[in-house]
Order: C-alpha cells, then structure tokens, then sequence
C-alpha cells in the first residue's frame, strides 16, 4: 500500500512538472527561474493533494455490520450503536442509534450483491430495512459518507 501510494506520487510530480514546463517555448524553459518556479508549483500542488487525501482518509466513517445480531464487527470513526429490529411490515431492520440527520449521507454495501435494502430516518436514528427474507441478509459495511 504504501508503495503503491510513493508510486502514485511520484507519477504525480512528474506529470504536474511536464505539464507545467513542456508547454512553455524552448527559449523560456532554458531560463534556471522558470525551472526552479515550474518545480515549485509543481510540489505546491502536490502537498495540497496529500493533504486532502489525508483529510479524505482521517474522516472515513465505517462500520462492518453482522447480520444474525446487529453486532459492530469492526469499525472506524463510527461511534454509533446498531440495533437490529423487527420493522411493522415484519421486515429485518438496522437502527444506526441517536445518528440524525440526512439518510441520503449512509451507503451500504452488502457482503453479497442484493439491492434488497432501503435507507430511512427512524424516530432513533437512520435505518437499513432489508427486504429480503432475514436467511439471506448478508454481512455489511455501513459508509457514512460526510
């Protein structure tokens, strides 16, 4: 991982570098300043983007969720409880406790591909009511994307 990450950077740089300073006229690219200015530009970008991938990272908000009890397997940035109940339709529902807000903010991403699932607030927090039958939910990763 992280070489892949030292890999991509330095693609980065030189990529920003040769944009920057291919396009200029030979005669201009020969003077030392625009050289020095080209690559200062060039690392100025690319620290503002490690920041922002770093800022991106640090608030990734997750949880991996086990269907058979509602239980919080792993998680990262996610202090919310999960509570598994049994909706009024009698379909299998996951409450995200005391989180409020916009339920269009949550992504659930099932171990197994099922579309079977809907996002809504509840009166204690958001919810993920599965509407498959409850042998067939899966395993899955609550995403909270803001």
């Amino acid at each position: 991982m992280k070489a892949m990450i030292i890999l991509l950077l330095l693609w980065s740089l030189v990529l920003i570098y040769n944009t920057v300073y291919n396009f200029l006229p030979v005669d201009i690219q020969k003077i030392k300043l625009i050289k020095i200015l080209a690559i200062v530009a060039s690392l100025l970008i690319l620290f503002i983007g490690i920041k922002q991938s770093i800022q991106k990272y640090q608030n990734y908000k997750f949880a991996y969720i086990s269907a058979q009890d509602g239980k919080v397997l792993a998680r990262k940035n996610f202090p919310w409880d999960i509570t598994k109940t049994t909706t009024r339709d009698d379909k299998i529902g996951y409450i995200i406790n005391e989180r409020y807000g916009d339920a269009s903010e949550i992504q659930v991403k099932p171990d197994k591909k099922i579309n079977e699932y809907v996002i809504y607030n509840a009166m204690d927090g958001v919810g993920v009511k599965f509407l498959c039958p409850e042998e067939k939910i899966p395993n899955f990763r609550i995403i909270i994307t803001k």
